[in-house]
């Protein structure tokens, strides 16, 4: 060095340092915010597909009001009401787990869950893959059914149209499916099948006013009055009266006459 030339002092790095650490963690927060907040990429995916026991299905049917998730969950043939539900969970935020899983008849389990400040029961049975849901209540939980058979039992010894018409209202108010299955006729279409077991599922409950016979006709209309989820509503049976095996349900409007 030259005697007389100014050499300038070197500027300490600490400061540089401080803002690099500053940067960093700023940086690593918002990572660690929009990981497990916003899109969630390091959060565990809820399970919604669980269903190999009551307590399963339950907690995958909460997971899956959350994620609007639930079609793997429902039995093929549900109550009616329960497309509602999913419309109105659909709007929520999510749901937690209320009542755990228990038993409530031989082979079928309940549980409640709240969701969108309501009270939510859902009813499960045993299907095919695991436990289903069958019906979702708002307001409590579903009654059991007495059992859940499908098969049709024996045609009953019925002679007029009016009497097998009394009959499958009488297996509809008891929520006796395989009761209410064996008086429609063979003919009548699945989705008419599936109907019945719907609104059995769903507690529908039916009283006859009165019965048209239409002798020419050979058949017989039973209007009725129906109370489903608390709205009653009319309703309307027709039957086949000179049907081979005897008098049958050709069929049912449970909402409409």
């Amino acid at each position: 060095m030259t005697y007389g030339q100014y050499a300038p002092p070197k500027k300490p790095k600490t400061g540089l340092w401080i803002t690099l650490v500053l940067v960093f963690v700023l940086i690593a927060g918002g990572v660690a915010f929009t990981g497990f907040v916003t899109p969630g990429f390091f959060k565990a995916k809820a399970d919604t597909t669980s269903r190999a026991t009551p307590e399963q299905l339950s907690q995958s049917f909460v997971n899956g009001v959350a994620e609007d998730r639930l079609s793997q969950l429902w039995c093929p043939i549900r109550s009616k009401r329960s497309y509602s539900f999913e419309q109105v969970m659909a709007a929520t935020d999510g749901a937690q787990l209320g009542t755990p899983a228990r038993q409530r008849a031989p082979q079928e389990y309940s549980a409640t869950l709240n969701a969108g400040g309501q009270t939510v029961g859902i009813a499960m049975i045993p299907g095919e893959g695991g436990w289903c849901v069958r019906d979702a209540k708002i307001g409590g939980e579903p009654e059991p059914l007495p059992g859940i058979e499908t098969k049709p039992s024996p045609r009953p010894d019925v002679k007029t149209g009016e009497e097998a018409g009394n009959k499958f209202v009488d297996a509809i108010n008891a929520r006796d499916i395989p009761a209410a299955l064996s008086v429609l006729c063979e003919k009548v279409p699945d989705t008419t099948r599936d109907g019945v077991q719907q609104i059995i599922h769903g507690e529908g409950r039916y009283t006859v006013d009165n019965a048209d016979v239409l002798t020419t006709a050979k058949q017989t209309i039973l209007h009725l009055t129906g109370e489903v989820d608390g709205v009653r509503n009319p309703g309307r049976i027709e039957t086949e009266d000179d049907a081979e095996g005897g008098p049958c349900v050709a069929s049912f409007s449970p909402d409409s006459d």
